[in-house]
């Protein structure tokens, strides 16, 4: 069985919608925990669970899995963040609404909208989102 790497590919479809870059110097979106040297305005996607994989139909060879990742959308100490980085954040939720990429089954925002913590230790706003990504793979060892 062959299990996804869900933050990466969280990260390649904001990266897709014009959310930011993977690859740039800084990275502006980060798959997995991101440095302290990140820019101010930046996307990290995290982890954040999986459900035990399921037979899929019996005797298919397929198991189904459903994982979690949060991405966090964290704004800059401008003035006008709140409003700017909260339309990025909205972005984010809709660029990943009801999407069917390649090897998913679905991927789809498990919150309603994306939630505000608030801001960090430096005065930047935050928000958050869970994503669900559901697929399948094959049970066996290849």
């Amino acid at each position: 069985m062959r299990l996804r790497d869900v933050e990466v590919e969280v990260a390649l479809l904001l990266e897709a919608a014009g959310l930011g870059s993977t690859t740039s110097t800084p990275p502006t979106i980060y798959a997995g925990p991101f440095p302290a040297s990140a820019p101010d305005a930046m996307i990290s996607c995290l982890h954040s669970g999986a459900e035990e994989p399921e037979q899929y139909l019996a005797n298919t060879g397929q198991s189904y899995h459903r994982e979690s990742v949060s991405v966090l959308v964290r704004g800059t100490r401008e003035p006008n963040s709140y409003v700017v980085d909260g339309a990025r954040a909205r972005a984010a939720w809709s660029a990943l609404y009801d999407l069917h990429p390649d090897g998913y089954v679905t991927v789809d925002p498990e919150d309603g909208a994306p939630i505000y913590n608030g801001p960090d230790e430096q005065d930047r706003p935050r928000w958050s989102f869970s994503v669900s990504l559901e697929y399948l793979s094959a049970s066996s060892s290849d």
